[in-house]
C-alpha cells in the first residue's frame, strides 16, 4: 500500500507549477505588491492548516477548496471584491493533469508491481486522485485506490487503512505480507503503525526522525531518503 501526493506524485512541484499559472493568469500582480513566490508560500502555510483541520473532520470539502484561497487572497492585502472568481474550481482543472513526479517514481512503482498488489491510499478527492494517475500514468500499474473522500475516514485514522484492507482481501483474498509506504510522519507512518501495517517512511525531505512511539513501534520499518531505497528495503523483507 501507498501513499499518492509527495510519495509517487510530485503534489509540491506540481502545485507551484499550478499557482504560478494563476498568478500571471489573473494579473495578481497587479492586485498586490506581493511577489508570485510570497503568494505560493503563503497559500502553501494556509492550504496545509486547511488540510489539518479536513482531514479532521472539522471542515467540509467545499470550505476546503475555497477557503484556502479566499484567505491566501485576504493575507495579500487583496479586497473581497477583487478575488478572482472561482479560481478554485480552475486550481482543480490545472492541477490534477500535471504530471511530475517524485524522483525515481515511476521505476519504483514498475518494480514493486512484478512483486505486489499496489493499493493506493491517499487524503484526497476521489475524481481529482484519479485524473492524477491516469494523467501521469501510474493508472496502469495501480491495482485499488482508496481515497479519503470515498471512504469517509482520513489518514492517520486507522479506518481507512482497515477499508483499504477489506477491498484487497475482497479483491484478492488474502495476503501472506503487507506494507504501507508514505512521506508524511503525522498521517503517513503514526497512521499505518497504528493501522497494525509494517510501514516505511519515505523521509525525502531528510527529516530527523521523531523520538516517538511511532519510531520505537517494532512496526516502523525505518526512514529512507529515496524510493530506491525503500524499495530495495521491502524487497529484502520477501
Amino acid at each position: 500500500m501507498l501513499d499518492l501526493d509527495n510519495t509517487l506524485w510530485d503534489f509540491d512541484g506540481n502545485a507551484e507549477e499550478a499557482l504560478v499559472e494563476l498568478f500571471h493568469r489573473h494579473q495578481l500582480h497587479v492586485r498586490t505588491a506581493h511577489s508570485v513566490h510570497h503568494f505560493i508560500e503563503t497559500y502553501k502555510a494556509i492550504n496545509k492548516a486547511y488540510w489539518k483541520r479536513y482531514e479532521a473532520g472539522e471542515i467540509e470539502k467545499d470550505v476546503l477548496r475555497t477557503g484556502r484561497f479566499i484567505d491566501t487572497f485576504r493575507a495579500l492585502g487583496i479586497p473581497d471584491d477583487e478575488h478572482p472568481e472561482n479560481v478554485w474550481d480552475e486550481y482543480l482543472e490545472i492541477c490534477p493533469v500535471m504530471t511530475r513526479m517524485m524522483p525515481g517514481a515511476m521505476a519504483f512503482v514498475k518494480e514493486m508491481k512484478s512483486h505486489f498488489q499496489l493499493v493506493l491510499v491517499t487524503n484526497g478527492f476521489e475524481k481529482t486522485q484519479r485524473i492524477k494517475i491516469k494523467a501521469c500514468g501510474l493508472a496502469d500499474y495501480i491495482d485499488l485506490m482508496v481515497s479519503s473522500e470515498a471512504a469517509g475516514i482520513a489518514k492517520p485514522d486507522k479506518g481507512i487503512f482497515d477499508i483499504a484492507m477489506q477491498s484487497a482481501t475482497e479483491k484478492w483474498g488474502q495476503f501472506d505480507r503487507v506494507f504501507y509506504a508514505g512521506d508524511t510522519w503525522d498521517t503517513d507512518v503514526a497512521g499505518g503503525v497504528n493501522a497494525g501495517i509494517p510501514t516505511c517512511w519515505y523521509n525525502h525531505a531528510a527529516i530527523e526522525v521523531p523520538d516517538d512511539t511511532t519510531s520505537r513501534h517494532p512496526l516502523f520499518l525505518g526512514a529512507f531518503d529515496s524510493l530506491s531505497t525503500l524499495g530495495t528495503a521491502l524487497l529484502e523483507r520477501l
